[in-house]
């Protein structure tokens, strides 16, 4: 098994932490994993993009995923759509995990859910400087969409993220209720 994961996320929104969080779920589920954001002059509330690896066997290559060739997007803000995905060029079969109400079109031959993230991380209390964090919230829905990582093991990396207190369990729900209300989009 070897997926690349492309997180679309605006800048103070926790898309970079989310990634890592991922990524540490899955080494804790065994696989060998790579979490690459892309820094550069970002600031709040820019485009910001990171890229997960999740492998059954050593990963060799250490670039950026080829974002034609991405097996999953996890967009944390649909805002950040254009530009960023190239449409035409998706990978056949590919998911794409949204924080939406609304419906997209990707295109033949892919997998679309959505989950009201922002309502979720809203009602938890999940904001900090104005800005609503939705990543803990999506990766309950990724996981719900994909089943390549435990539920628990995302559990368990957002206490090692985010030690003790009322942040985690905070986090830890918006991650069950992301995960009970997922819904597939039929396309």
């Amino acid at each position: 098994m070897f997926t690349e994961i492309r997180v679309l996320s605006r800048g103070g929104q926790g898309g970079v932490t989310g990634a890592k969080i991922l990524a540490y779920a899955g080494h804790l589920d065994g696989y060998h994993v790579q979490a690459i954001p892309k820094y550069g002059a970002e600031r709040k509330g820019a485009a910001i993009i990171t890229d997960v690896r999740l492998s059954s066997t050593p990963i060799l290559t250490h670039a950026p995923v080829v974002a034609s060739m991405a097996d999953q997007w996890m967009i944390l803000d649909t805002s950040v759509i254009n530009g960023n995905i190239p449409r035409t060029q998706l990978k056949l079969g590919v998911l794409i995990v949204l924080n939406s109400t609304t419906h997209f079109d990707f295109g033949p031959n892919t997998q679309i859910g959505t989950v009201d993230a922002v309502k979720i991380a809203e009602e938890i209390g999940l904001i900090r400087s104005g800005t609503v964090l939705v990543n803990t919230t999506m990766l309950g829905a990724w996981v719900k969409a994909t089943n390549l990582i435990r539920l628990e093991s995302i559990l368990q990396a957002v206490e090692k993220t985010f030690g003790p207190g009322n942040i985690t369990e905070r986090n830890k729900k918006s991650v069950q209720l992301a995960y009970e209300q997922f819904k597939w989009v039929e396309t």
